[in-house]
């Protein structure tokens, strides 16, 4: 990690900018982004890094979709009551072992037909786009699957936060098809945050802001880096 500030809009990487070129660095020399879908936050980096490709990471496509799955759930759970252990069956992706209870849960949703398991599907759909071997695969595959999810979606109420997720998608494909070219994911950084998570909890939390993001370079930034600067 090089740089950290307060907030998560467009003025985050205005004031990137401004490190760079605070270093001697030139912002236009930036090759990729990658990042969520944040509209600010494109904008910004269409922007400021005027030469960069930008790739959504796929992590944020499975969060998107995992969001509307839960959205699902709550609106579902007002109006019906659903399974006992509901929440986590399908929260959990495919490869987490659930235990019994979550597994009886998932079949309980798929036999009653509840609109959640519909939800549920459409997501787990995913991870047939993610094992695409190329990027034209892959725009074969999300075109099929935003055909399909559509149709499967369309005549149940409850499932308007997946049909958002599903518009969303379909809006942002040519920045998630470039992963299929990019070698670049914030997997890396998502494994950081939950360092900084794990610290900021050790320490029942942080006074302000910037001992937070002091603590965030001690963990993240190589030290000969910090000392130097």
């Amino acid at each position: 990690m090089i740089f950290a500030t307060p907030g998560k809009g467009k003025e985050c990487l205005t004031k990137f900018c401004e490190f760079i070129r605070a270093h001697k660095g030139h912002p236009e020399n930036i090759a990729e982004v990658v990042c969520d879908m944040s509209p600010a936050f494109l904008s910004a980096v269409e922007k400021e890094f005027k030469s960069a490709s930008v790739t959504v990471d796929w992590f944020h496509v499975v969060q998107l979709f995992t969001k509307a799955v839960d959205d699902v759930r709550k609106l579902e759970g007002r109006q019906t009551k659903l399974p006992d252990h509901t929440r986590w069956a399908v929260l959990k992706g495919a490869e987490k072992k659930r235990t019994q209870n979550q597994e009886n849960a998932l079949l309980e949703l798929a036999e009653q037909g509840f609109a959640t398991a519909k939800a549920y599907r459409v997501k787990e759909l995913l991870r047939w786009i993610r094992r695409a071997e190329s990027r034209q695969a892959a725009k074969w595959r999300i075109t099929h699957f935003l055909k399909h999810a559509t149709e499967y979606t369309a005549d149940c109420p409850l499932l308007e936060p997946v049909r958002n997720a599903l518009a969303s998608f379909e809006r942002h494909m040519p920045r998630i098809l470039h992963r299929w070219h990019s070698l670049h994911t914030n997997a890396r950084l998502e494994g950081f945050n939950g360092l900084f998570q794990a610290a900021r909890a050790r320490a029942r939390g942080y006074r302000n802001v910037e001992n937070f993001i002091t603590m965030a370079y001690l963990i993240a930034a190589p030290i000969q880096i910090l000392v130097a600067t």
